[in-house]
């Protein structure tokens, strides 16, 4: 997820934020930087089965990231809405890395047909919606390359 540098939120507003959206997140090693601002959380969705390390880059490598992202996307069949978010991308220099894990239930074996039943991707999806709201960002899915 990528924004412009000057609206790096703060930590106490991003765990605001998501305590607001409902306890089934636990947070933790929430980190900041001297100014308070956002440097890094890790957030648990039991009854999603699924975990986020959330961390603040910038710098060189996300301005070279931004411009290989508008090669990649940029498309005669681009809608709108498509080319708004790509026109917006062009004026980011930083980002959330965002590793999404899920939580495996030892008690399925591996003939079970049912494992990926328990895990749900929802979580991810709200706390990026969130994140993305708060930094006026924009989302790119990296394994797709779609905006999100």
């Amino acid at each position: 997820m990528y924004f412009a540098r000057q609206r790096r939120p703060t930590l106490q507003s991003v765990v605001k934020a998501l305590q607001e959206v409902g306890p089934q997140y636990q947070i933790l090693n929430p980190q900041a930087d001297e100014k308070g601002r956002f440097e890094s959380i890790t957030v648990v969705a039991p009854d999603a089965y699924s975990a986020m390390d959330i961390c603040y880059v910038e710098g060189p490598e996300v301005q070279e990231d931004v411009e290989k992202q508008i090669k990649e996307l940029n498309s005669p069949d681009l809608t709108p809405e498509e080319k708004q978010r790509l026109g917006a991308l062009r004026h980011c220099d930083a980002r959330f890395d965002i590793l999404h894990f899920e939580q495996l239930d030892e008690e399925w074996g591996e003939d079970e047909d049912e494992p990926g039943d328990l895990f749900d991707p929802s979580a991810l999806i709200v706390v990026l919606e969130l994140l993305t709201r708060m930094t006026s960002g924009v989302a790119i899915d990296p394994q797709s390359g779609m905006v999100i």
